[in-house]
């Protein structure tokens, strides 16, 4: 099952690869990221690891809309990690921990 998936997106990792170097140099040269500690990097790679899960799972004509959706969740998380940054400060607002904490 793994092998599948692997297989799947090894097809596609070029075209992912262009994607992501393409927004990396975008991020480098304008100096965009936050620093990420560990909860955050974890919130990174656990959304795009689920966005492209649920890219490859989600089968069927009716469900097209929400496999796009889980494929581009994916692909944002991975070439823009201030969305994990964000997302993480949310829940620590939420939590009542200061904005800044690393």
């Amino acid at each position: 099952m793994a092998g599948n998936i692997l297989s799947f997106y090894g097809s596609y990792s070029a075209k992912i690869a262009c994607i992501w170097l393409s927004v990396w140099a975008i991020r480098r040269r304008a100096e965009a990221d936050y620093p990420l500690d560990k909860l955050t990097r974890t919130v990174r790679w656990v959304t795009v690891a689920v966005g492209f899960a649920i890219a490859y799972y989600l089968l069927g004509p009716e469900l097209t809309y929400a496999r796009v959706a889980g494929g581009l969740l994916g692909l944002a998380f991975l070439c823009w990690p201030n969305f994990a940054y964000h997302l993480t400060n949310l829940f620590r607002r939420g939590r009542g921990a200061p904005q800044d904490s690393l």
